[in-house]
């Protein structure tokens, strides 16, 4: 009877060490993903994917070399040889193509891989970069959970016979005839300049001095935009200002129109900042009406200007043929007309405009 207790008892205790050896083996390890680093972006990208998924049972392994490039089965024939060679689980590579970065998970083991577009601005250590890296680590993080799950995401790749080599044949003695369709040309030559065609509608305010509040009014513009600078032509047309003083009523009216050539300093997704200049016609309308008898009120005219200045533009395209800029310009004013009396024989000053006139504006620009 004690016997068989003893025996009953060393049972349990194999048995109970057997289960703790097993649950040590099945969880005590972690499974292995290698990483294909071919720039300093991807080893900055992969720290990011080591941070979001540290508390995954998986070791995360750079692997320095050239980019998996090539046709979409030359980048899976690569990648199961890099999982063979080092016996990992799952591969993960990048792309970078402008402001799009294409993420590829592969599971050699089930045939699947993943892949992902994800927009990335900027460079390693920039804020916009850093936002779109954490968003690409959690797509790398929610594709090692579905591997360590055993339910891996992305698409099966079908397996495809390798080529079958070609037989090489020994050229005939003789000369070869090619056929006239056969016969290859020289390229057509290319002009590498892109040109883009674009017209502007919006609405101007410049302070001028004639007035508090300066005036306002529509602006209108088309051109042509080269990759290294910009030319326009630009009209404006202001709403009348009406200018009292208790004697007179003044109406002014302002025209203008001139060519404003800038030049990108810095082009970076869809925004574009420009720097210029440009000149062009001031055309001033003046018309009065006198309240006293007194006071001869002078024909209406129109007295031309000479417009020149800097201006510097900030465009943002919202779509491929849409955009909005904003513009800022301190213009000259050469020539403009000062307004007043003529009292036995001497000039009175009434409204005097500045030299100098800030301008802004905004429009809606249209890119065919």
């Amino acid at each position: 009877m004690a016997s068989g207790v003893v025996l009953i008892r060393l049972g349990l205790v194999a048995a109970l060490c057997l289960g703790v050896e097993v649950r040590a083996e099945d969880g005590g390890g972690a499974w292995l993903a290698v990483a294909r680093i071919a720039s300093e972006e991807d080893g900055a990208l992969l720290e990011r994917v080591r941070g979001q998924s540290s508390d995954l049972p998986v070791e995360l392994r750079a692997m320095p070399g050239p980019s998996l490039d090539g046709p979409p089965q030359a980048q899976w024939r690569s990648a199961v040889e890099l999982a063979d060679a080092h016996q990992a689980r799952a591969v993960l590579w990048f792309q970078r193509s402008g402001s799009e970065l294409r993420v590829h998970f592969a599971e050699p083991g089930s045939r699947h891989l993943f892949v992902r577009t994800a927009k990335l601005e900027g460079r390693p250590g920039a804020l916009e970069w850093s936002a779109g890296a954490e968003a690409v680590a959690l797509v790398v993080r929610s594709a090692l959970r579905a591997v360590e799950a055993g339910t891996p995401l992305g698409e099966v790749v079908e397996a495809v016979a390798p080529p079958v080599p070609v037989p090489v044949l020994e050229p005939e003695s003789g000369p070869v005839v090619v056929p006239p369709e056969l016969w290859t040309y020289p390229p057509a030559s290319k002009d590498s300049r892109s040109l883009r065609w674009q017209v502007l509608v919006g609405g101007l305010a410049a302070l001028d001095g004639y007035t508090d509040s300066g005036h306002q009014g529509l602006l209108i513009g088309s051109g042509w935009e080269f990759p290294s600078a910009r030319l326009r032509l630009l009209l404006s047309l202001s709403l009348a200002r009406m200018l009292p003083d208790g004697r007179t009523d003044v109406k002014l009216e302002q025209y203008s129109g001139g060519l404003w050539l800038d030049f990108p300093l810095l082009e970076r997704g869809s925004l574009r900042w420009g720097l210029g200049a440009g000149a062009g016609l001031l055309l001033f309308g003046r018309s009065t009406e006198s309240y006293f008898q007194g006071i001869q009120a002078a024909k209406p005219r129109f007295i031309p200007a000479l417009l020149v200045g800097p201006d510097t533009s900030l465009r943002w395209s919202f779509s491929r043929l849409l955009a909005l800029e904003l513009s800022v310009a301190a213009d000259a004013a050469v020539g403009r007309p000062e307004l007043g009396y003529s009292e036995n024989g001497n000039f009175v000053p009434r409204n005097q405009g500045w030299a100098i006139r800030p301008r802004a504006s905004l429009a809606l620009v249209l890119l065919p």
